[in-house]
């Protein structure tokens, strides 16, 4: 199974109009880095249709933006396990329901997304993996184990 991981595209600070870190949108460039990452996403697999989002508003839009671009029905999910702080193994367990062995989106925020990918890959947070905005990391797993191997790293800067 292959498994997507996303930072959330550009976010509006929180300002202004935006009162809480929770309710922050995504600007007009992260709209459409999001469209730019789920077109490579379609072009890179054909065969992911499920996205999961965190419940924070910026994570919501990527995923929905992402997945209208990956598939014309995608199968949309809000998770509390990809909100921020979430716990690695909640999340793991979920991503393994939801997919039932197929290829999944996961569209979160940093540090947490880098965090898991870490743990996924060297079963700590000893490895460091940047995210930028919009990023998104390949991930294979093999199994039930929450043990993967780094396929690649797309940023909308290098797409």
């Amino acid at each position: 199974m292959n498994l997507y991981i996303v930072r959330h595209a550009e976010a509006l600070p929180v300002g202004g109009s935006v009162s809480r870190d929770a309710d922050r949108r995504l600007t007009p460039h992260g709209e459409q880095d999001a469209a730019l990452m789920g077109r490579a996403l379609a072009h890179l697999d054909p065969n992911v249709d499920i996205v999961v989002t965190s419940p924070l508003v910026r994570a919501v839009q990527t995923g929905e933006i992402v997945g209208r671009e990956i598939s014309d029905h995608p199968i949309m999910h809000v998770s509390e396990h990809l909100a921020p702080g979430f716990s690695y193994g909640a999340l793991f367990r979920e991503l393994l329901a939801l997919s039932a062995g197929s290829n999944i989106v996961a569209v979160g925020h940093q540090p947490d997304m880098s965090s898991f990918i870490s743990h996924l890959i060297s079963g700590s947070q000893e490895a460091a993996v940047a995210m930028s905005a919009g990023a998104i990391a390949k991930l294979v797993l093999e199994g039930s184990r929450p043990q993967a191997y780094l396929g690649w790293l797309l940023t909308p800067d290098a797409v």
